[in-house]
């Protein structure tokens, strides 16, 4: 990984400012992101968007969307796309979405309506239209959470797919971006300095056909690794070894909670059921992703005296 300093972001232009900075973490198809940009092209009055693709994209893209940055972070993966975009951001309100997702019509109003009461608005993410199995997996896993209805409430767990946050706050925690805006790292640092990290479904978008199974397996393969990594500072040898010896359960413990949800609402009941195996085996690669990162710390992490 790379960290990306606040005092080294690239020069800026003296133009006004704009409420919003929506910084794209693109590594997805140019289809998914020429329907993002679309989307958000009638609402750019009030808002820049920066773009960070994780691999070249095509000149006809950037010369259909002339109002939108463009930077290549060539195999980066989402958090530090947004990292990177959030260095480049002047908007007093950073808003986070990836390729995949298609904003509402009303979503940057919604953001901006939203930050006057709160410093960190995370929303809904409803599945859009078209979508494949393997899609329908991946929403589940990733955004059951965030499905629509649900009443405004704190949390701590946003999903960045689609949430904004003051950008003077963001770059108070700059120490915490440096290796990339990964939510179980940054979400707890804004709420000890305070930060109320409100959910609304106010603020909408829809989730489109992402890169595919495999894709996103090695997606979570890799976040998985990396989460244990984040997280292993704070553990003793035996909390490790305990994520070890756990991990059999997680992806029976996760896909059912992702059937409580869904029965919950009352929404896509049947889609659920449909893809339940792959949604296992999304949650069974994170397993023993993070397993093995706690492995790997186990053998290096000395149990602290006293």
């Amino acid at each position: 990984m790379y960290a990306y300093a606040i005092e080294d972001r690239p020069g800026r232009d003296s133009s006004p400012e704009p409420d919003v900075t929506i910084v794209v973490g693109a590594a997805a198809s140019e289809t998914a992101l020429v329907r993002c940009l679309a989307a958000l092209e009638p609402q750019r009055d009030r808002a820049e968007v920066v773009v960070l693709e994780a691999q070249p994209g095509s000149e006809a893209v950037h010369n259909r969307f002339p109002w939108a940055e463009f930077h290549l972070r060539s195999g980066a993966l989402v958090p530090e796309l947004w990292r990177d975009g959030i260095a480049r951001a002047r908007g007093r309100i950073v808003a986070l979405t990836i390729a995949q997702m298609i904003p509402a019509p009303d979503w940057v109003d919604a953001i901006i309506r939203a930050h006057q009461d709160h410093d960190a608005v995370g929303g809904a993410i409803d599945p859009g239209e078209g979508l494949r199995a393997a899609d329908w997996a991946e929403y589940f896993c990733r955004y059951s959470r965030d499905m629509a209805p649900f009443a405004p409430n704190d949390h701590e767990e946003l999903a960045s797919d689609n949430a904004s946050y003051r950008r003077a706050l963001l770059l108070e925690e700059w120490e915490y971006l440096r290796d990339g805006f990964w939510e179980p790292v940054i979400h707890p640092a804004l709420r000890r300095r305070g930060a109320r990290l409100w959910h609304t479904p106010a603020l909408l978008v829809f989730m489109g056909r992402s890169s595919g199974f495999s894709a996103f397996a090695r997606q979570r393969s890799k976040h998985g690794h990396l989460y244990a990594y984040q997280r292993g500072p704070e553990f003793t040898r035996a909390r490790h070894a305990l994520g070890v010896a756990a991990s059999p359960a997680v992806p029976f413990l996760m896909t059912a909670r992702v059937l409580r949800r869904v029965f919950a609402k009352r929404r896509f009941r049947a889609r659920a059921i449909a893809v339940l195996p792959l949604v296992f085996v999304l949650y069974a690669v994170w397993a023993i992703a993070e397993a093995r990162g706690h492995f790997e710390l186990l053998v290096r992490v000395r149990q602290p005296c006293g």
